[in-house]
């Protein structure tokens, strides 16, 4: 067996690290369903990567606002994304406006201090 030392701190920062990288993944896999490309060629399956990388840093950044406002005991990202994807905006006779805001919804947008702009 070889001799290697580490530090306390080096073993506890590589073991977070790690645990920060699995939950990445469990969240690529089951909150946004990206676990399976189905592309049929490289253009497409870039493309797919982009979205669903963006995606997952879009996650990230309500889990950090959510730990901002500690609201994360009562929210999690995917309450969040949930709620807010219950808004629309509606092209009707030309014109697009914003559909009614669910008022949890409307709740969870004024804990998080997020602006919704109507046009």
């Amino acid at each position: 067996m070889a001799k290697i030392s580490f530090h306390a701190d080096e073993v506890f920062e590589y073991l977070k690290a790690r645990v920060e990288i699995e939950s990445l993944f469990d969240t690529f896999k089951n909150l946004l369903h990206a676990d399976r490309s189905y592309m049929r060629d490289e253009a497409h399956l870039q493309g797919w990567m982009f979205v669903n990388f963006v995606s997952l840093l879009l996650y990230y950044k309500i889990y950090e606002l959510l730990i901002n406002k500690d609201l994360l005991t009562n929210l999690s990202p995917k309450d969040v994304i949930l709620h807010l994807s219950r808004i629309y905006k509606l092209k009707i006779e030309g014109k697009w406006i914003l559909s009614e805001i669910p008022k949890k919804s409307r709740k969870i947008i004024e804990k998080l201090d997020l602006t919704v702009h109507i046009t």
